[in-house]
């Protein structure tokens, strides 16, 4: 029998900072830009109070120990909605 896996897949939406802006230019012609709202999906592999981390590619997950690549750190803060998606 196949061992499933140990993680929940979750969709969160999150808030992000505009990308910045990488030439000089005058203060007074500066516009502020809007934030970026940001959907990731992946594997919950870690959280604490001010963070959650995402994998959504995961490896040996019938091992004792997995493997995750592409892994993503999202302040708490930043999140608007996580959702529990069934695998």
């Amino acid at each position: 029998m196949k061992k499933r896996c140990p993680f929940k897949l979750v969709r969160i939406a999150w808030e992000d900072s505009a990308r910045p802006i990488s030439q000089w230019q005058w203060v007074d012609d500066y516009q502020m830009p809007e934030t970026v709202t940001c959907v990731s999906v992946g594997y919950l592999i870690a959280e604490t109070k001010k963070a959650v981390a995402l994998a959504p590619n995961l490896g040996d997950i019938e091992r004792d120990r997995q493997q995750a690549s592409g892994i993503i750190r999202i302040p708490r803060r930043s999140i608007l909605k996580m959702e529990v998606l069934s695998a």
